[in-house]
């Protein structure tokens, strides 16, 4: 169960508050680490009505169809992996976890598995350009939008949370790499990294 387990940060740098890089008024880029987030992965057939229908009810919406968007559900958001795959993000852990009364759906926590960050401010665009090569111009990557790419060598989840805000994740096994990458390239910013969310 999602809410029996010790979650303990993938990171444990990214977690100490502060002011970082050059010194300037305000921080451009501000950083929070995601320590409470439950994860889970849904698979299902999209020609199997069943599972449309008991993934809707029990999600509280539709799971998204068009390629790289997400739908909010009840208690959870529906983030856009493939054709056949869901990333159900969630603050309750109570009500989203594996035994989701889904029918013909397959439902791993992936929790453990995974590191998240939000990440926001003035220099957030510069920042991602540095080492991703998605076109996040909001006229392309509009807010709740999502894409699966690369970051820094690492394979990420991106998520569009606002014009200048998104939430990255990440395996928990390249955290403390790409939090690196992130304080590296966010130093002529200055940056800022807010209490983990926990």
């Amino acid at each position: 169960m999602a809410d029996k387990l010790n979650r303990d940060p993938a990171c444990l740098e990214s977690c100490c508050p502060g002011q970082f890089g050059a010194p300037i008024p305000h921080a451009g880029v501000t950083f929070t680490a995601h320590t409470n987030l439950t994860l889970i992965d849904l698979r299902g057939d999209l020609q199997d009505a069943t599972f449309l229908a008991s993934a809707k009810t029990a999600l509280g919406a539709a799971v998204p169809l068009e390629p790289n968007t997400t739908v909010a559900g009840t208690d959870c958001e529906m983030l856009w992996l493939g054709p056949d795959e869901w990333l159900l993000v969630s603050r309750n852990p109570a009500l989203i976890n594996e035994r989701l009364p889904i029918e013909h759906g397959c439902l791993t926590d992936v929790s453990h598995g995974r590191a998240a960050w939000q990440i926001s401010g003035l220099h957030t665009l510069a920042l991602l350009a540095k080492g991703c090569s998605v076109d996040l111009h909001p006229r392309e990557f509009r807010v709740g939008d999502c894409a699966q790419t690369a970051l820094a060598h690492v394979g990420v989840l991106l998520h569009r949370r606002g014009a200048e805000s998104f939430e990255i994740f990440c395996a928990r096994s390249y955290a403390q790499h790409l939090w690196h990458w992130f304080t590296e390239a966010a130093t002529e910013f200055g940056y800022e990294v807010t209490a983990a969310d926990a």
